[in-house]
């Protein structure tokens, strides 16, 4: 089942390129045009890079609200298309509900994972080769023996909390059956968190939302602080209940005309 949610995907060709393309291409774009700018000084012989900061950085671009709007371009795509094309009435004959939406949520799991692994290869690669196409050595400024489990940490918040963002998705695009519908709830509540968290500061990470938990996971990441327990247990919580609200009321679902 899932190869097939990947098969639909791949036909999609504009939605997969904007969905889950366009934002690595961007933040490697980014990467290069910062790392061109900033002229090392005359005469100089080596050139000091700050990878670590920077794939900190750029892994962390899930929590941002203009590239959750693509990333929800993506989850549309996956969870709308069968209402879309009137699909559903040949699918779900075949195969139990419970299974064509788990299929479709570990579609949506897959290529957001290489999304983001695309993002941190793309400024790996940025920053490692620029410099030796400036003439310079680089050497590495930044490189914590906890780096490598700090990285990983990071992508998997990341991760889950476009994970949280794709059930909402899923749980939209299933009570309306609109794909514009599971765009633009999950982005204007995103910017709506964003704008929040502006005007509030660190106090809305006690507020139970999956933008505010994982905020507060990677400050404790970078910084340390107070437990990470229980903005990690709401980012999985919102991931699990909206998913599992969406696979609830597709099973009441009627889709006769779908």
């Amino acid at each position: 089942m899932i190869f097939a949610e990947i098969l639909k995907l791949r036909r999609q060709r504009a939605t997969l390129f904007f969905g889950f393309l366009l934002v690595p291409l961007f933040m490697t774009l980014i990467a290069f045009l910062l790392g061109g700018m900033l002229k090392p000084p005359p005469g100089a012989m080596v050139n000091e890079i700050r990878l670590f900061r920077s794939l900190l950085r750029t892994i962390s671009v899930g929590g941002n609200p203009i590239a959750q709007l693509f990333f929800a371009i993506g989850a549309a795509a996956i969870f709308a298309v069968e209402y879309r094309y009137s699909g559903w009435r040949h699918l779900v004959p075949r195969a139990a509900r419970e299974r064509l939406m788990i299929a479709k949520f570990a579609t949506f799991a897959l290529f957001a994972a290489l999304s983001l692994l695309l993002a941190g290869l793309g400024d790996l690669l940025v920053t490692m080769i620029l410099p030796f196409v400036q003439g310079l050595k680089p050497v590495m400024a930044d490189a914590p023996p906890s780096a490598t489990a700090t990285l990983i940490l990071a992508f998997l918040i990341s991760l889950t909390e476009l994970l949280a963002l794709g059930g909402l998705a899923a749980l939209v695009a299933v009570a309306t059956r609109s794909a514009m519908a599971a765009i633009l709830v999950p982005f204007l509540a995103s910017l709506a968190a964003a704008a929040a968290g502006a005007y509030l500061g660190e106090s809305v990470h006690r507020i139970p939302w999956p933008g505010f938990a994982a905020d507060a996971l990677r400050q404790w990441l970078e910084t340390g602080g107070p437990s990470p327990l229980l903005p990690a247990f709401t980012l999985i919580g919102w991931t699990a209940a909206s998913f599992g609200a969406a696979v609830a009321l597709f099973r009441r679902q009627d889709l006769v005309s779908e």
